[in-house]
């Protein structure tokens, strides 16, 4: 089975994925998933340069997110402030516009 997503607004998207993002950094606090699980849902290297190019601050939030593990076992006392952080940029990039209203499509197949 597949979920097919489908966003047709650059501003939408990069909310949304920053939303995404921030529930991660929550499930990542509360201990309900791990570093490699986060990895797998979005924080993963192979998509980052692609975000940094067409969405340079979103790329920068996702990269940041790419290292919490190293910072969790190198630097532990870093790891709050860098989860603080990528909220922050997350927070900044949420923008709904209510006269623009976009819908999230979901497929499953």
């Amino acid at each position: 089975m597949k979920l097919i997503i489908e966003i047709d607004n650059d501003t939408y998207l990069q909310s949304y994925l920053s939303i995404l993002s921030i529930g991660l950094l929550e499930c990542l606090e509360e201990k309900l998933i791990s570093y490699d699980d986060a990895m797998n849902i979005l924080y993963f290297p192979r998509i980052i340069d692609k975000f940094e190019e067409i969405f340079p601050d979103l790329g920068n939030a996702l990269h940041l997110g790419t290292e919490l593990e190293d910072v969790a076992e190198l630097i532990p006392e870093k790891l709050e402030q860098s989860i603080c952080e990528i909220r922050k940029l997350n927070n900044k990039l949420i923008k709904f516009d209510a006269s623009k209203r976009q819908h999230v499509f979901y497929k499953i197949v």
